[in-house]
């Protein structure tokens, strides 16, 4: 694989980086580019064009919350993202699939102005089916590819029980950037929740604004973080992906890394593995 991205929120929770060193660490490391996560610290987007051309890397993308894609398009057009995705958002029924294809294709009709996509990034809970097809689908279909791209998460779809390859080609032409995920076993489909729905773990925040974790969830946190494992000992065919997403005009590899499968942790070093690995295996 000759190019290959990182996203920033690879570097995890507990790292002590700012968002500028998360970028030029990328780029010592030998990733051509990465996809931003949000939390850009207050920088200015001439303060990150100047590492940007420090390192000579790029933004590829971002990952922005659905409420939040409009107004960031301005910034992220200064830095030349090519693509805003939405990372997440809850929907549980066709209606509200539906629902979301159109905001999709409201919000890429505004990024195209800016030259951008717009994009939506997979877990586990979009595979959930209703009448025999799942949700992602409904999505993919009712929006218009001239605006809206997928970005196909191949840990997650994976970890759901799909072969990311037969579903990149069901999809052709839609994924246009695959994030690059090691998994090691198949943990099966989350339900989905409705948009609203706050059930679940709730977060408290410490003084320094972050979050305490309740013991139930790090125990689950856990156990999904063991199947993110070294590139190249897990389940997924990348080969295989990479040829697929390629004939569909896939432009974007991903390096997306949940945990550090090393001892002592150290996730930068597991970035190094993960880009040496793409680079000389795939």
């Amino acid at each position: 694989m000759d190019k290959v991205y990182l996203a920033t929120y690879s570097y995890g929770m507990d790292n002590s980086l700012t968002m500028l060193d998360k970028i030029r660490t990328a780029a010592e490391i030998g990733y051509a580019g990465v996809e931003l996560s949000g939390g850009y610290e207050g920088r200015t987007a001439s303060e990150i064009n100047e590492v940007l051309k420090e390192t000579g890397i790029e933004v590829i993308s971002s990952h922005v919350q659905l409420g939040k894609i409009e107004e960031e398009l301005p910034f992220l057009a200064e830095l030349g993202a090519k693509f805003v995705i939405c990372p997440m958002h809850n929907f549980a029924t066709r209606e509200e699939a539906l629902d979301l294809a159109n905001k999709l294709n409201d919000l890429g009709k505004k990024a195209s102005e800016y030259g951008m996509k717009v994009g939506y990034h997979n877990h586990t809970q979009e595979f959930w089916k209703v009448d025999g097809e799942y949700l992602l689908d409904i999505v993919i279909k009712n929006t218009d590819p001239d605006y809206v791209a997928f970005q196909l998460d191949c840990g997650w779809a994976s970890a759901a029980g799909l072969d990311p390859v037969e579903y990149i080609n069901t999809h052709a032409g839609r994924f246009i950037s695959i994030h690059v995920k090691e998994n090691s076993a198949v943990i099966g489909v989350e339900e989905p929740k409705s948009p609203g729905d706050d059930s679940g773990f709730k977060l408290e925040f410490d003084e320094n604004g972050k979050p305490i974790f309740p013991p139930e969830l790090l125990r689950m946190l856990e156990e999904r973080n063991k199947i993110n494992v070294a590139m190249g000992t897990g389940i997924v065919d990348w080969k295989a992906v990479k040829a697929a997403a390629d004939a569909q005009g896939c432009i974007a590899y991903i390096v997306e890394r949940e945990h550090s499968y090393n001892d002592p942790k150290d996730r930068i070093q597991c970035l190094r593995e993960d880009f040496e690995y793409l680079k000389n295996n795939v």
